[in-house]
């Protein structure tokens, strides 16, 4: 009888070391515990392999490569919707840089311009229009000037800066359209409208 009795002790003891293993080897549940989502890149971020800072060289998109000149300032872009995002120094008295901006959007060329334009109320104080040849691509060029209403967004409220210049391409490559705008006070643009045609021209076909 003793010798069966220890041997029932000896089960139970065996059967509780058992059990409280099992239950310190369960995962706690909880948020915790769930797997977490692969990294993403934002939206925001420049192209890869992009270099930031003033530096200037290649601007590689999906389809073309342009070329920044030095002193461009490149930051990471601010919208999903930008591409590329430079700001040009400030002309001596004015309180702006320059900010240009390259994207890409809907619609057809005629309706990007009269996008811009409304930019000015619909109504810039003066504009103009040409067209030029480079690498083999058609680009149009725009510039418009007089009181901007500048909107970061399309749910953001608008700023007027009075006194706007706004120098603009539309780049068509293989039926999709590329923008590049740049926009600041007068004399910033015309100080750096130079070497935004030239940013402009340098546009390839990747």
């Amino acid at each position: 009888m003793p010798r069966m009795l220890g041997a029932c002790l000896l089960v139970i003891a065996l059967l509780a070391g058992c059990t409280g293993r099992d239950q310190s080897e369960k995962a706690p549940t909880g948020k915790r515990n769930r797997p977490l989502p692969m990294a993403q890149e934002s939206d925001s971020s420049p192209a890869s392999g992009a270099k930031l800072g003033s530096a200037g060289g290649p601007v590689e998109l999906d389809s073309i490569t342009l070329v920044a000149p030095a002193g461009w300032d490149r930051r990471e872009a601010s919208s999903g919707f930008v591409l590329a995002e430079f700001y040009l120094p400030k002309a001596e008295g004015d309180e702006r840089d320059g900010r240009l901006t390259v994207s890409t959007a809907g619609g057809d060329v005629e309706a990007n311009i009269e996008r811009w334009r409304s930019q000015f109320g619909g109504k810039p104080k003066a504009e103009s229009r040409r067209t030029t040849q480079a690498n083999g691509l058609e680009i149009t060029l725009v510039d418009f000037s007089g009181d901007f209403q500048d909107q970061r967004g399309p749910f953001a409220p608008a700023t007027l800066q009075p006194g706007s210049r706004l120098l603009g391409a539309v780049i068509p490559v293989e039926g999709e359209l590329y923008f590049v705008k740049v926009v600041g006070p007068e004399k910033t643009i015309s100080a750096h409208e130079e070497e935004f045609v030239k940013f402009v021209e340098s546009a390839k076909k990747r």
